[in-house]
Order: C-alpha cells, then sequence, then structure tokens
C-alpha cells in the first residue's frame, strides 16, 4: 500500500505561467511564538493538521522498530492537546497517521504495513472505516469536517483508486472527471462545512507526451459532481487541489517549466473560477500551498530542486498578497529552523516541520500569533535549511511521496 500511496506524487505534474510577486523578511507583520510538540519516544515528528480549537494531529516515531529487513522505525498517529501529545494507535497494525481532524476532537487518517484502512479516532477509540471493495481492500481517510463528513480515497472495483466521501459511517465514490467505466484515477485532499470537496482526478486515458501517462487535474466535487478548477493561468499537464476553505477557496500547487530543473511547483490560490500563480520566493524554484484558513491565509513551502522531492527551504505564510518567510517572524534563538507550515486554523496558528539545527532532527512545532510589538525575530541564515539528519530525511521522504503534494506518509 505505501509503493501506491508514494505512486500517486509521480502522477501529478502541473503547468502554469509566472508572476511577479513580493517577498517580506522584515519583522513588520505579526510575530509568532514556537512551541516544540515533541515526539511520541522517537526523533522525529511531523504535524499535518490544526483544528480551530488547537489540537494538532500528526505522526510521529515511537522510538521502536518494525521486523522488516531492515528495520524501520515505527509511526504511530498523534494529537497534541494542551501540551500533551498522545498516541492514537493503530488498528491491530503497526504504523498509523493522523491525516486530519475537526473541531469536535474527531482524527482521521490510516494505518499501513499489513492491512491499509482508513480511521477514525474518537473519545479513546478508533473505527476501520472500511473501503469501497471490502476488507481486502485498501483506504485512507484525508480530512474531516464539522459535519462529520471525511472524505479519501479507496481501491475501486476496477483496480484504480478513487475519491471517497464517508457519510455517517457509509463510504460512497466520488468517481472522476472521465465517462464512468473508464478506469480513471482520482484522489480527495480536503472538504469544507459546506460539503465541498477538493483533489484530484484525471479526465481521460490520453497520455501527455511530457509525463507518458494521463495526468491530473485539480478538481472540485459540489454535491457530488466533479469539476475541473479553471482560470488561468492555463495549464494543461495537470495540477493539485490540496484544501478548501468555507469561502469556497481553494490552494494546490501548479507546475512550471523551468530552464534548469525542468519542471518545478509553484502555488496557487483559486477563487470564483479565477486561478491565481503565487510564484515562488527568495530564490528558491518551487513553493506550493498546502492549506489555508477563512481568513484566506495560505500557508507552505519553497525549495530548491525537481517538483518531485525538491529540498524544503522555507516554511511560507502567504497574506497581504506576499509571502512571508516565517523564520523571519519567529523566536531568534530557538533553536530551530522552519522549512514547512502545514495548516493554519481561524485563530492564526500554524503548524510546521522544524530541524533542530544542532541535531538535524525534525519536530511538530507550533507557531502562535503574538502581539504586535513583539520584538521581531531575527532566525539568522534564513537562505538555506541546516541540513537533516538520516532519520529526519528518511521519515520527509516518507510523508512527501503521498497522496498529492501535500505531505503524507
Amino acid at each position: 500500500m505505501r509503493a501506491i500511496k508514494e505512486w500517486w506524487t509521480f502522477w501529478k505534474l502541473t503547468v502554469a505561467g509566472t508572476v511577479l510577486i513580493c517577498f517580506n523578511t522584515a519583522g513588520a507583520q505579526a510575530q509568532y511564538s514556537i512551541t516544540d510538540l515533541g515526539t511520541l519516544g522517537g526523533d522525529n515528528s511531523v504535524p499535518y493538521w490544526i483544528t480551530n480549537t488547537g489540537d494538532v494531529i500528526g505522526i510521529s516515531e515511537t522510538g521502536a522498530v518494525d521486523n522488516g529487513t531492515p528495520p524501520a522505525p515505527i509511526q504511530h498517529a498523534f494529537r497534541w492537546s494542551k501540551g500533551k501529545m498522545q498516541d492514537l494507535g493503530t488498528l491491530g497494525d503497526v504504523n498509523s497517521v493522523g491525516l486530519g481532524g475537526n473541531d469536535e476532537g474527531v482524527a482521521v487518517g490510516d494505518n499501513w504495513y499489513t492491512v491499509n484502512h482508513a480511521l477514525l479516532w474518537y473519545n479513546g477509540s478508533v473505527a476501520d472505516l472500511g473501503t469501497l471493495v471490502g476488507p481486502g481492500g485498501y483506504s485512507w481517510a484525508q480530512q474531516i469536517n464539522n459535519a462529520r463528513q471525511i472524505v479519501g480515497g479507496s481501491a475501486a472495483a476496477d483496480g484504480t483508486s478513487h475519491a471517497v466521501v464517508w457519510n455517517h459511517g457509509v463510504i460512497s465514490d466520488l468517481g472522476t472527471l472521465g465517462a464512468p467505466g473508464s478506469s480513471l484515477y482520482s484522489l480527495a485532499n480536503g472538504i469544507n462545512d459546506l460539503g465541498q470537496v477538493v483533489g484530484d482526478s484525471q479526465e481521460d486515458n490520453i497520455a501527455n507526451p511530457l509525463l507518458g501517462f494521463p495526468p491530473f487535474f485539480p478538481t472540485i466535487w459540489n454535491q457530488g459532481v466533479a469539476t475541473k478548477l479553471g482560470g488561468e493561468p492555463s495549464y494543461t499537464v495537470g495540477g493539485d487541489g490540496y484544501n478548501i476553505n468555507n469561502k469556497s477557496q481553494v490552494v494546490g500547487r501548479l507546475a512550471v517549466g523551468d530552464p534548469v530543473e525542468g519542471l518545478v511547483s509553484h502555488a496557487y490560490f483559486w477563487e470564483a473560477g479565477v486561478m491565481q500563480d503565487l510564484g515562488v520566493p527568495f530564490g528558491d524554484d518551487n513553493s506550493e500551498a498546502l492549506s489555508l484558513n477563512k481568513n484566506g491565509d495560505v500557508v507552505g513551502d519553497s525549495g530548491v530542486g525537481f517538483i518531485f522531492g525538491y529540498n524544503l527551504n522555507h516554511a511560507l505564510l502567504w497574506r497581504d498578497n506576499m509571502w512571508i518567510d516565517l523564520n523571519t517572524v519567529s523566536p531568534s534563538g530557538s533553536g530551530f529552523y522552519l522549512i514547512q507550515a502545514l495548516d493554519v486554523n481561524a485563530r492564526g496558528e500554524i503548524v510546521v516541520c522544524a530541524v533542530n539545527v544542532d541535531t538535524g532532527n525534525v519536530h511538530a512545532a507550533l507557531l502562535s500569533p503574538q502581539p504586535a510589538n513583539l520584538t521581531p525575530g531575527n532566525s539568522g541564515n534564513v537562505h538555506q535549511a541546516p541540513p537533516l539528519s538520516a532519520s529526519a530525511q528518511r521519515l520527509l521522504t516518507l510523508v512527501r511521496a503521498g497522496r498529492g503534494g501535500r505531505p503524507k506518509h
């Protein structure tokens, strides 16, 4: 199953134009405190989601190893709440990951190693959400809204994977952009409280000559009907839709031809049929928008390299039509360098991947807005992330090689 999930990343490219943007590194923006959320006993952890109540959902190494050859660190889903990280466990499997949660304290994700099924955690219990094809299939739960609708993906009867929604425990196939029965792939990444779903879908079986296979396109499902996101800049080789807020604003990434890297990623913001390329800040050649809140604040990252697995350099916030490097508005002397921002809630709290500058390990961390008169932070060299430890590289490779471009296991 892990190989299937990693396969998604290598199937999704996008093409778009470039725009001129501003990049803010000054201390004039809102300042943030930083809280290290720790781990479940291992060296590394990654946050995926923060609810509007401040709970953080993610994945952490436990300190134990599996029985593979060679043995690999065991990772479990976690919920961090009120200063404590809780191990959410698995449902009889080895590994699990928490990918999303709602304001009622429900968390969703999946487990993997032997059984790869979507899971739901609530009040100390865990439930298997099932698949489209029965116990022998695979599935994952990506996100849950405050109406307890859950979206993700599942093995389909035709041998592909399809975007799905669970309503009151019943799984439904959302289909694809193509005709029924055309054996196309799709997946769902986000859902808002209106029940609108965003993700990716193929629209036909025609291989693009640049890729050698049929591309995926950013897709929105309204009342179960799939529509490709339109707007300028135009794109012909696919794309990713990562999240949608209650204003029906969507974020994701577009791929852009690059003379050095071949293809690179640009973050985008979509609203009411208009797709805005957010460009790439500060000398990097990739960016991606991973999430947004009700105020339209967008978070993501930028880095250098080919579109797949580029080196992360900056955790970013898009606000007031400019990118802000979060390293420049977090406290100096924290001992961390921020390489990726994964989610932002309605209170403006942001969860990030923070690299320990001494060990190279990566920890889930929380940035909390502070009064405007806080002395501006200075992270030192904001141009290049510090070297990662071997274990941190391994975990980030796993979490970035999953569904969509948004980090997954």
